[in-house]
């Protein structure tokens, strides 16, 4: 059961390593502005909660907790597609297959199993605006079955992987990050176990955000000074339009 319960964490990660840089405004699907929240455990000053919905057998997760680091930098590292790997667990491929503009994008994402469970893989479509007024980022992802790469033998594609990274700039050192995931990996594990431990993904992901944010410090300068205004950087426009739909993503 230890193999199990570590290979749905896994398959979970999926989510974090394809959002790479996914970015939305408001409602970001219904699992957010429906149902209840209730708070599961803190852990590492990462707070996480779950909610449930009538007619849904998998619950959705949601985990809060500051960074030290300004929401630019930690935006950088997320949007470097190709480390994803080195901070995602058990995340063994991860890249992008087509740049719709500067930010919007469609990724497919692989994440390794132990045996004798399948490995599991998604595409995501990604879309990136923001709030400048707010001084917020939301990322947004969702997996896509009408673009990307098709199924691959021995892999099971994940039917569903839906969520946001939701950066929030404290000061310039630190940013409130809220990290949301509703998924389903897939295959025959049963509903109970997958459950038990996707609850722990909020608190892999941000830790693993922070790992990774240490270790690359100074990185990510470049992006810093071109986007953060505090540094004599440009917004990007597209922050301060409406929320387009993710590429091959109906509204929610």
């Amino acid at each position: 059961m230890g193999i199990m319960i570590k290979q749905i964490r896994q398959f979970k990660a999926i989510c974090a390593c394809a959002v790479v840089l996914t970015m939305a405004a408001a409602g970001v699907s219904a699992v957010e502005a429906d149902g209840k929240w209730h708070h599961e455990f803190t852990e590492d000053g990462i707070a996480v909660s779950m909610m449930t919905e009538e007619g849904r057998t998998l619950p959705a997760f949601r985990g809060v907790a500051n960074v030290d680091a300004g929401l630019f930098e930690v935006l950088g590292m997320l949007d470097d597609a190709k480390r994803a790997t080195e901070w995602m667990a058990n995340c063994m491929e991860n890249k992008v297959i087509k740049q719709i503009n500067e930010f919007d994008r469609i990724i497919y994402n692989r994440t390794d199993a132990p045996w004798p469970v399948s490995d599991r893989d998604v595409v995501i479509s990604a879309v990136v605006t923001g709030d400048a007024e707010k001084r917020e980022v939301m990322i947004k992802f969702t997996s896509v079955t009408n673009q990307g790469p098709g199924p691959v033998d021995g892999v099971v594609r994940m039917p569903r992987l839906r969520g946001y990274y939701k950066l929030q700039a404290i000061d310039e050192k630190h940013t409130k990050v809220t990290y949301q995931i509703d998924a389903d990996s897939g295959g025959s594990l049963p509903d109970w176990l997958i459950t038990r431990a996707t609850r722990r993904l909020p608190v892999d992901t941000i830790a693993g955000m922070r790992s990774q944010i240490k270790k690359t410090a100074g990185n990510y300068d470049n992006f810093v000074r071109r986007y953060d205004p505090t540094k004599g950087g440009k917004i990007p426009e597209q922050f301060a339009k409406t929320p387009p739909v993710a590429p091959g993503v109906a509204q929610p």
